[in-house]
């Protein structure tokens, strides 16, 4: 980086941290959901599951009394059948066996309809539950709409804010050397938002901000001197020196 002020893109990079860690702060406020919203959202959720539910017992239990249903319509029309042929018959041998024939059948029909009457049963308290959920849910449909617009309007003031300090961080990028920003956003984008530190002395010894590691003399030295780029021996952030302080 021949011909460049190192100590001033330092101090204009650490600047452009701060306006990437104030859009940074704006992204996690968009994502922040209000509790209100949250609490509604959980609840909608847990309504819709149990409906759900509901509604696929409720089709389970269908099914059944239809196939119950149309085996009952098959066995009595067997049974209608066996009548009239029983009643055509002439030898007390075919009246005996089309008598087994029928018992038989009525048989297997009072059973279908007694398993089937528990079924109606629950397929009633079913409707039941699912109006009931069903008006629940529309009641609470307009509190929860309401909360996602203005969350939506929220969220879209944000990203107004956002767009606006992009543009500005955007305009103070382009006076850094390219290779420095390249460098600091590759370190930012691995080290959790921070691509440079500063650094502090406190009893005569130098330490990165961000990682507090103590820094040998000779790489605090290089730093203070500000003619090159310096990276934390430990965490691999840049490092600079601060502003400068007022002589008194």
């Amino acid at each position: 980086m021949e011909d460049v002020n190192i100590a001033g893109a330092l101090a204009d990079l650490y600047t452009l941290q701060e306006r990437d860690q104030e859009l940074d702060k704006i992204k996690e406020q968009q994502e922040l959901l209000p509790p209100e919203l949250i609490e509604a959202r959980e609840k909608w959720a847990e309504l819709s599951a149990r409906l759900g539910q509901l509604k696929e017992r409720y089709l389970t239990l269908q099914r059944e009394y239809k196939q119950n249903d149309l085996e009952i319509k098959d066995l009595t029309a067997k049974r209608k059948q066996a009548e009239d042929e029983q009643m055509q018959s002439s030898s007390v041998r075919e009246q005996t066996q089309f008598e087994n024939r029928i018992q038989q059948l009525s048989t297997r029909i009072d059973e279908l309809t007694e398993l089937t009457m528990p079924i109606l049963e629950e397929m009633e308290n079913l409707a039941e539950q699912i109006q009931a959920l069903e008006a629940e849910m529309a009641e609470m449909k307009p509190e929860l709409d309401a909360l996602e617009a203005k969350n939506a309007e929220r969220v879209a003031q944000l990203e107004a804010e956002y767009q606006e300090k992009l543009a500005k961080r955007e305009e103070m990028a382009a006076s850094i050397p390219k290779n420095l920003l390249r460098e600091y956003q590759a370190i930012r984008r691995a080290r959790k938002g921070v691509g440079v530190a500063l650094v502090y002395a406190k009893g005569g010894v130098y330490r990165c901000s961000a990682c507090s590691v103590q820094l040998p003399t000779h790489v605090a030295q290089r730093v203070y001197q500000g003619q090159q780029v310096v990276r934390c021996p430990s965490c691999g952030r840049l490092l600079w020196k601060g502003p400068e302080q007022p002589s008194s």
